[in-house]
């Protein structure tokens, strides 16, 4: 399913493209636990480069006994990061709970056949699905024998910026990070002294901008509040055009989150809250503290999510000892207890 656009997609847009493989007579394909037992998609393109699916239907050698393989192949001469997932498809073509999940990040190196031992040109996962699942509910998996894989591709914010960084230098200000000569105001974290300009803070977070008043480079601002790492950070995404390393969200999407809330860092925040809500480990225990936190501070992903949890698992959370926290508010509440009344009705009519 391409993408088509009219016009050119903003910096900050994300757009997911996605190809489907059908592997035919997949049952009759060799079980062999090995890197040359593969089968190779024919050549798909997206976003400008070449692509193939290569899928070990015994698993390559480093896989799980009994597992399935698939990994993404650049095939193209040029790099390109993307953040991908690969999803086993059900036979009426919905998406399966197997694949690799949300893989956010990784640079695909151009492909040289002959540098041998070099493999950052795919990435995959060795244990896609086990052998015997598809086995035993072939009815749910395979039609008439034929297994689909589908590969969701979107390009990587921090590789995009790159690309169109000669045509908006104005926002990237890499030359004056931390420059002692034009700085005008330093912050004293747990860890040193990290140096700022007060017209750059202005124009991107204007709260931290206010709480400057009275302190100067000599004078530094204390923060003793927020993680010295996550607010170097925060500071430095201002002179970096908004980017943060998917691994530093990965690491550090909550703490972003709070801080930036407090701080002014508006943009950082939203974009804090996306992957912050990708990355919860909700549990029967921790679902309504977490739910009322969101609540509170305004987090509208987190909360939706914290409440499709509680409506996934009601049963559990109601007769968990944290469900009496929700008795501190009739409004949560209420709100709940519709969510669940109207997710039983939904799960109801889908099954009738």
């Amino acid at each position: 399913m391409e993408c088509l656009h009219i016009g050119t997609p903003p910096p900050d847009y994300e757009c997911w493209e996605s190809k489907i493989i059908h592997m035919h007579n997949f049952l009759d394909l060799p079980d062999t636990k090995s890197d040359d037992n593969v089968v190779f998609s024919p050549e798909f393109k997206c976003f400008g480069h070449t692509w193939q699916l290569e899928i070990f239907p015994g698993g390559t050698e480093e896989a799980t006994d009994g597992f399935i393989s698939a990994w993404i192949l650049n095939t193209s001469d040029e790099q390109i990061s993307l953040d991908f997932e690969i999803i086993l498809l059900k036979a009426c073509g919905e998406d399966s709970v197997w694949g690799t999940g949300e893989v956010i990040g990784n640079t695909f190196a151009p492909f040289e056949e002959e540098e041998v031992g070099v493999m950052d040109y795919l990435y995959g996962d060795n244990d896609l699905v086990e052998r015997t699942t598809l086995l035993e509910n072939q009815s749910d998996y395979l039609n008439n024998g034929t297994l689909k894989i589908k590969v969701n591709m979107r390009l990587n914010r921090l590789y995009y910026h790159n690309r169109i960084r000669q045509d908006l230098p104005e926002i990237y200000l890499l030359d004056i990070w931390e420059d002692e000569e034009t700085s005008d105001i330093a912050f004293n974290l747990k860890d040193g002294i990290i140096l700022a300009h007060k017209c750059i803070i202005k124009s991107k977070a204007n709260e931290l901008y206010v709480m400057c008043e009275g302190y100067s480079k000599t004078t530094p601002m204390p923060i003793d509040d927020v993680d010295s790492g996550v607010f170097e950070i925060m500071l430095a995404s201002l002179y970096f055009g908004g980017d943060v390393y998917p691994d530093d969200w990965q690491k550090h999407s909550e703490a972003i989150l709070k801080a930036a809330g407090k701080y002014g860092f508006s943009a950082l925040r939203s974009e804090a809250e996306i992957w912050h809500s990708k990355s919860l480990n909700f549990t029967v225990d921790n679902v309504i503290a977490k739910f009322m936190n969101a609540d509170g501070n305004n987090h509208a992903l987190v909360k939706a999510a914290a409440k499709k949890f509680i409506v996934e698992h009601a049963e559990d959370v109601v007769e968990s000892d944290s469900f009496h926290l929700l008795y501190e508010s009739k409004e949560l509440i209420r709100e709940v207890m519709k969510a669940v009344a109207s997710g039983n009705g939904n799960k109801r009519r889908r099954e009738g």
